[in-house]
């Protein structure tokens, strides 16, 4: 997101977002702590554990992603 604001000149800065999403998806959804992590595209456990699962979590980030997208554009299912 940084990138694509300074490519566009935008005086803006994304700081503090990540940490919106994390501090929602704590506090609005029931969300397991590896698929929240897996959002931000944090490292979740030890390495070996990492080594032996490799999944990227893509369907359990589906739904919150959806909703994450509703929450910041101020968009319900009504609109």
């Amino acid at each position: 997101m940084r990138n694509l604001m300074v490519e566009r000149h935008l005086a803006a800065r994304p700081h503090g977002f990540r940490t919106s999403l994390r501090t929602w998806l704590s506090d609005e959804t029931n969300i397991q702590r590896e698929v929240a992590e897996t959002i931000l595209q944090h490292a979740v456990g030890p390495e070996v554990e990492r080594a032996y699962n490799r999944t990227s979590y893509l369907e359990k980030r589906r739904e919150p992603m959806k909703a994450w997208a509703r929450f910041v554009t101020g968009k319900t299912d009504k609109t």
